[in-house]
This record gives structure tokens, sequence and C-alpha cells, in this order.
């Protein structure tokens, strides 16, 4: 039997084992073991595909596979056989992340192939680039012609041991890939390469480098049209803090600029974070049949106490909702997908609520909820919820008027989630301003994670957080007077 036979089997026959006590209700999530990435997320034949970082053998980290779901509207996904497992000398050690593009009605994976001979000796590592193609998006044949990058298609100033996650797209009549690197100074940088047809491919040049001021080894470049700009995400590990920004350990970043297809260069004057909170890394977009560009990213963060791991649960991982991106007046904004709306029920609603300390109101209440709101502030400096609540435990949220500032905090979420950055307070926090002294959350809570939209999406702040199942109350508290002027809450319905 082969390991991606061996995969499936084991998938099949330990997937009852399982502890469901943190598992996600509406969220993408694997069936047992580990996820990380998400990888090849594309529409293709009328449905959407996401592929992801696998090992279904434990909840750490280990050799990775290429789990795949795939879903008619992002929300509701079924579970396919896992696609790729590293079973050739081109990626024995691992199948690492890469992307997915269709051609001639075929699906192809573009994918990292890890070799390490010695884990003692990490300048042995190898990391090269490989196909494989499926005629019908589920059972996938790694082309003869791998690698299709090799270790001589870097450039000298390159580091072979860190030279991953391809994202390949269609400009013209050319094929380009956009692969991540590191430069002998140690800096993170991106590199372009050509093809005609996916298999022979030329290095065209290094499109941005970190130039050891964003980070070090810049991971999981995407590069997209977004209204007037190209825009450029990476994922940097190890970027220093700087004011609100990049607490955790490894961020992700957008940049907008523009793309010189001629010289492969990208000429970018705007970087900021995506996502303000705890866990969010990794996002890959697509474009789908309407036109979107949607976006996925993993839910987790590396170097962290992972509670279903420590409490031996069987899995660990999930991703983000997906999210449209829109540039609007030169700004980003974050939207959940629309399709979630089909899966409301259980509508409760108020207007016009006056608050100067501290409120709970009927039925606004749950784990598995959609919360939507507009607050006046009048007089009041501060407004904030508490929620996932009961006797010694919650997350609270809540805007500062004076600092201009909505700020996080889990610190009493239910389990220790302290990790290898410097700010291990449980705090993070995001600038924005009030629009005509209002203020906008569209808050979404799923057991265990909490994606807070702010001012329609203009910040986002995503964190994983582990309250005991009988957390349930939300608590609305104010240091002067506000208006909720309305809030409406939904259940989502279990998938």
């Amino acid at each position: 039997m082969g390991k991606l036979s061996e995969a499936c089997e084991y998938i099949k026959e330990n997937k009852n084992k399982v502890n469901p006590e943190y598992r996600l209700g509406y969220h993408a999530m694997g069936e047992i073991g580990w996820i990380n990435d998400p990888n090849g997320f594309c529409f293709y034949k009328g449905e959407y595909h996401l592929f992801y970082q696998y090992h279904p053998y434990s909840s750490k980290w280990g050799p990775m596979h290429w789990g795949h779901i795939k879903s008619k509207d992002l929300i509701s996904w079924e579970y396919m056989p896992v696609s790729l497992a590293p079973d050739m000398n081109y990626d024995i050690d691992g199948c690492f992340s890469g992307s997915a593009i269709e051609k001639d009605g075929k699906l192809y994976l573009m994918y990292t192939g890890l070799l390490n001979p010695n884990p003692d000796i990490p300048e042995n590592v190898r990391q090269i680039q490989n196909i494989a193609v499926s005629e019908d998006g589920i059972e996938f044949k790694k082309v003869k012609e791998n690698p299709v990058i090799d270790t001589k298609d870097i450039p000298e100033h390159g580091l072979p041991q860190d030279f991953r996650d391809p994202k390949v797209f269609k400009h013209g009549d050319e094929y380009y890939a956009v692969i991540s690197s590191r430069n002998i100074d140690g800096s993170g940088e991106i590199l372009v390469y050509k093809s005609k047809e996916l298999l022979n491919w030329t290095y065209a040049g290094v499109m941005a480098s970190s130039k050891n001021e964003y980070g070090k080894m810049w991971e999981c470049p995407d590069l997209f049209k977004l209204g007037n700009y190209d825009m450029l995400l990476v994922s940097p590990q190890f970027l220093d803090d700087d004011g609100d920004r990049y607490h955790n350990v490894h961020s992700s970043i957008f940049m907008l600029g523009q793309f010189d297809f001629e010289s492969s260069k990208y000429n970018f004057n705007f970087v900021d974070e995506i996502d303000y909170g705890f866990d969010f890394y990794a996002p890959q977009t697509l474009i789908d049949d309407k036109g979107r560009r949607i976006l996925v990213a993993w839910m987790q963060m590396w170097d962290r106490k992972i509670p279903t791991n420590d409490k031996n649960h069987n899995w660990a991982g999930a991703m983000t909702l997906p999210r449209e991106l829109k540039i609007i007046d030169g700004k980003l904004y974050q939207y959940p997908v629309d399709e979630i709306k089909n899966y409301r029920t259980n509508h409760v609603s108020y207007k016009d609520i006056k608050l100067k300390d501290i409120l709970t109101l009927d039925k606004i209440e749950g784990q598995k909820i959609e919360l939507e709101l507009e607050v006046e502030f009048l007089e009041a400096n501060t407004f904030g919820l508490n929620i996932l609540k009961d006797e010694d435990q919650q997350t609270t949220m809540y805007y500062d008027k004076k600092e201009g500032k909505f700020n996080l905090d889990r610190s009493k979420n239910g389990e220790d989630l302290s990790g290898a950055e410097a700010d291990n307070s449980g705090k993070r926090r995001v600038p924005v301003a009030l629009n005509c002294n209002k203020l906008k959350l569209h808050i979404f809570i799923d057991r265990i994670s909490v994606e807070i939209f702010i001012q329609d999406g203009e910040r986002v702040m995503t964190s994983t957080v582990y309250p005991k199942s009988s957390a349930k109350k939300i608590e609305f508290f104010s240091e002067g007077e506000v208006v909720i002027k309305s809030l409406d809450k939904w259940d989502i319905r279990h998938i």
C-alpha cells in the first residue's frame, strides 16, 4: 500500500477518535490530525476546492501531505481523499505548500517538495518545486518532469534550503510562479519564474525583498490585481513589532503597488498587517466565477500552545471564514462571504438600546453565532462586549474613543495560549476611527474562534479562544452613555 492509500485508510479507521469538545461548527477543519497553511485554493468546474498542509497521524506538525475539501458555497465543505503524500524522491520528506491552476480543463497543483536527509544539518535541506495533475480535481498524478524547478534553477544569492510555497497564475500567454526564498544575507525575498506550459520554467528575477526590514523569510506569497493595485500577500517570519502591529511571532502582511511583468519587479508604497488578531497566517486567495477575490487563512499560529494537541484531542488547526477583499478609496476592506447568510437561523433583533454601565439582553448569547451591531457613542469613551462568558471565563473586546483603538483581550479565555512572542498578555489592539461617532461590529463566534470585522471590514481581528461549553453569556458594557442603534444576532446552523 502506498503512502497516499495509507493516509486515506488511517483517516477512515481513526477519525472517530477525535474528541469533539472544541470542534468548530461552520469553519473548515481536518477530519483528524494536524492542518496548517491553505493550499491550492481555487474555483474549478463549478466548485471551490481547498487543499491544506496535513499530517493525519497526529495533532502535531509532521511529514506533510495535502488534505483536500471541496464546496459549492465556501461554507459547507465535503472531505475528499488526501491529494498528495510524500512518496517520491523529490518530496520524500514532505509535500509543502503551493497552489492550483486550471489548464485545458485539468487541475494542476504546484507544490514544494522537501528533502531533509539529516535533520541535524539544516544546511543540507533542499526545497524544490513539483507539479501534480488531475482530470477530475480529485485524483492527482505527479508528472514525470518533476522537479520542474530544481536547486540548479535558484539564483546564486538564494539559499536552497528556503525555497518554497509557489503561487502560480496566468498573465497573457504565460504562466508565472512567485516563490518564497531567503537570501544568503538572511533576508526574505520573492522570486519570479515564467513558463509557457507549467512544466518548463525560467527564472525571471527578484520581485521584492524584505531587505531585513520586514522580517526574515517571506512565506506563502500571493500576487493578484485588486482595484487599481497589484496586491502582494506574504507571511514574514520573525517580523519585529511596530506600534500595534506585528505582535505575533509570525505575521501576515499585504502590500499595495504595481508589478512590472516585463522586468518582474514589484514597486510598492504601502504595507500593513492583514489581520490584527492572534491567529491568522499563510493567507491564500482565489478569484471565482462571480469575479470575487476571496481569501482564506490558517486560523492558528506557530510557536504557541494548542489545547487540542496538549489535551490529546487528536486534531489541531482550522481555517478562517472565507473573506471577500475589496479596495475602496485606496484602503483594503475584508468582508465575510455572503454565503454565510444562508446558514443563519433564530434571528433576534434590538433597536435603540441605551447603555451606560453593564447590560445583558434576552436571547443574545451562544457559542456558534453571528452578531451585527452599530453603536453611537454619545458622550461615552468606551464601549465593549464580554463574550463566551461564565463565572470565571470571558473574551473581551472594546473600543477606546480617546485612544482611537479597538482592543481584544483573550487573557481569560479558558486555556493557556501563550507562545514564543514577547507579548504574552493575551491582548491585541488596532487603530480605527469612529464614523460619525458610530462603531460598527460584525462578529462571528464559532466555539473556539472569534472573528471581528470592524467598521465594515476596515479592520479585522481573528483569534482562537477555548471557553468551557457552558460559557455562552454575552455582556455589553460602556464608560458613559452609548446607544446600541441596532443589534442582530443569529445562530449559525452546524454544518
